[in-house]
């Protein structure tokens, strides 16, 4: 329309004249898609990840450092593109890789990041590539218009296979910058959590398009992982066109650490303090002695500090000094009020346990309900304590298989430490072995290996029915359970076995004592002790639980006595060593002088009034010849004693 309708014979000087075209556009662009389909919020520099964890100045730096260097490393450097950083939950694998991120983003070295989160969108891997896509794009104008123009053709990229995403979002695009002479710098790709990712098969699926790009060279990125050692990723990892290609650090629970964590402490009550202005408090509050409590209450777990600094800061505006105590309070005794200042890290061993499957959480629970409940051989809170893998799984019935399959699905807690090199002669017999060879504990109980916590705050969490809730391994119905368990592995073991004068043989119906056992080694000679093992072990446990009885062999280290349960004998003796020969097994005091018979037959009695033992005289068939060498003084006696009582007596 005219803006002079019928005007003419008028001239205008001087006039710019443009001529301006509009369009309407209807629905979304090419690249409006890539947000709609991404996870904005998974990026280093997100608002929804203002709070999220990062190094305090001071601490992991060899790790950071160690990162940013391989990242700007050159090409010629010999640098493998794939870096790993594996280790169990909590020790702060996320503050390392949002770190590192930070300072490559502000060299402008950092090509994209997505943290993988347990909740919204963060665990989605069908928007994973997209993220990527969409990050590269807001730095790389050229690449966008390729991006723009590809989405503006076909918006199903981003619903189609992750393989597919990948090729028509970063790959090809890349690909034609190249033909252009436009090709894109070096830079790397951060993938934090890769664990969290809600489908294991992505997890295999990301790993695996990332090493064919770099065996391929269709990107320029270097790409850096960061997750928990989980059986997916292990997997992925380990396949022969991946293995090439990466290089993986482990980050431990360590107690090397203390400093930084005492250092990360510091700062955190500081700043409580800063943001309440009462700065001047911190000369006082906390004390040296409370950061030490709090430093060995960590125990290496940055997870921990973390955690209880955010309680301490958020709970409670004005009483932040109760607040401490509490948690204080709460390092010797379960937390008992509603909040507890383990929270954060209670959710994530709930989360562990949740991803556990239905058809393995029976088996779980019994394994982890008899390694908290055993009388004896608990958790050392002082240590990382391993269990035998041989005598806990053949005490409850439990195969290689499930085991594996424990182990597999609670690896960021759990470790599992392989038996060492075979140290056993299979073709000789017991008594013809090695005379360092101790059958009883050294060598056979570790025939398949032992695992262990990676820190104690998992078994806390397990015992603790008000931070593991469901999960808690204390309750009557996993008792039952595994009482239950226990009964019908005493009526297999026993039902296997015969007495043949004063002789525990195999019953003519047992074929061997590998068939007997749900893990066997292989060995008949091997398993026999196995086999004897796991049978005393499950007649233990039946028999006592009997709180004296456990109370008094917590006596016997301190009071320098030792004791073993064989075939059908508790053997009592002052701490020494074994040697087996063909006939006959010696037992050398260390320092015999300081044997005290009275109190040895003291410490008898009571187990006798536990109603754990009592004297037992059996008939021989063949006569038991005992002989010793230096027997001061000459009053000592000696005996057989039956386990327990009742029909469940064993001798």
């Amino acid at each position: 329309m005219s803006i002079l309708p019928e005007a003419h014979d008028f001239v205008i000087q001087h006039g710019d004249f443009r001529t301006l075209n509009r369009y309407n556009h209807y629905g979304s662009s090419g690249i409006d898609i890539l947000p709609e389909a991404s996870a904005p919020e998974a990026a280093a520099d997100a608002e929804e990840r203002s709070f999220a964890p990062s190094c305090f100045p001071g601490t992991r730096e060899q790790y950071i450092e160690d990162i940013t260097n391989w990242a700007i490393a050159g090409s010629d450097d010999h640098i493998l593109p794939l870096y790993w950083l594996k280790g169990p939950a909590g020790v702060g694998k996320s503050g390392i890789a949002q770190t590192c991120a930070e300072k490559l983003k502000d060299a402008g070295l950092l090509g994209a990041s997505f943290f993988f989160s347990v909740s919204g969108r963060c665990k989605d891997h069908t928007r994973f590539f997209p993220t990527v896509a969409h990050q590269l794009s807001t730095i790389h104008s050229d690449y966008r218009e390729i991006v723009n123009r590809k989405a503006s053709n076909d918006k199903t990229l981003v619903k189609k296979k992750m393989v597919y995403q990948f090729k028509s979002l970063i790959v090809e695009p890349l690909q034609e910058l190249k033909r252009r002479g436009k090709e894109i710098e070096r830079k790397t790709v951060f993938i934090d959590g890769l664990d969290e990712c809600e489908s294991p098969i992505a997890q295999l699926d990301i790993i695996e398009i990332i090493a064919s790009s770099i065996r391929a060279g269709s990107t320029p990125f270097r790409w850096a992982i960061f997750s928990r050692e989980e059986p997916f990723i292990v997997s992925a990892f380990s396949t022969t066109h991946v293995s090439s290609y990466y290089h993986s650090v482990l980050l431990p629970i360590s107690r090397d650490v203390d400093r930084e964590i005492e250092l990360y402490l510091r700062a955190g009550f500081e700043n409580i303090l800063r943001r309440r202005n009462l700065l001047h408090l911190s000369l006082s509050w906390p004390t040296a002695g409370d950061i030490g409590r709090l430093v060995d209450a960590a125990a290496g777990l940055f997870a921990h500090p973390a955690t209880i600094l955010r309680f301490i800061d958020n709970y409670t505006y004005s009483g932040f000094m109760e607040t401490l105590q509490a948690v204080l309070n709460s390092t010797i005794t379960p937390a008992n009020t509603p909040t507890s200042p383990f929270t954060d890290l209670d959710n994530l061993y709930i989360l562990i346990m949740k991803r556990v499957p239905a058809d393995v959480l029976p088996s779980m629970y019994l394994l982890l309900s008899y390694i908290t409940a055993t009388p004896v051989g608990q958790y050392d809170h002082t240590q990382n304590r391993s269990w035998y893998v041989t005598t806990i799984c053949n005490a409850l019935g439990i195969s290689e298989t499930v085991f594996r399959s424990i182990c597999n699905h609670l690896q960021a807690v759990v470790a599992f430490q392989a038996p060492s090199p075979q140290v056993v002669d299979l073709v000789r017999s017991r008594y013809d072995q090695d005379p360092l060879f101790q059958p009883h504990s050294s060598v056979l109980r570790r025939a398949h290996g032992s695992f262990s916590f990676y820190h104690k705050s998992f078994y806390d969490f397990l015992i603790d029915p008000a931070r593991s809730s469901n999960f808690c391994v204390k309750t009557l119905a996993i008792h039952q359970k595994q009482f239950d368990r226990l009964v019908s592995q005493q009526l297999h073991y026993s039902s296997s076995y015969v007495i043949q004068g004063s002789k525990l043989v195999l019953a003519p119906s047992a074929t061997s004592s590998s068939a007997s056992l749900s893990w066997p080694q292989g060995s008949e000679m091997v398993d026999s002790f196995l086999k004897l093992d796991s049978f005393c072990r499950v007649s233990f446990c039946l028999t006592h639980n009997d709180t004296d009885f456990g109370q008094f062999l917590e006596t016997l280290l301190s009071e320098r006595m030792g004791w073993w349960v064989g075939a059908h004998l508790i053997i009592l003796y002052t701490v020494g060593w074994f040697r087996i020969t063909n006939t006959s097994e010696f037992i050398r005091f260390e320092d015999y002088e300081k044997f005290e018979p009275a109190k040895f037959l003291t410490m008898v009695a009571k187990i006798e009034k536990t109603g754990a033992i009592r004297t037992h005289s059996p008939r021989r068939d063949a006569p038991v010849h005992h002989d010793s060498t230096e027997q001061k003084p000459p009053s000592q006696r000696c005996g057989l004693y039956e386990l327990g009582h009742g029909e469940k007596s064993v001798t």
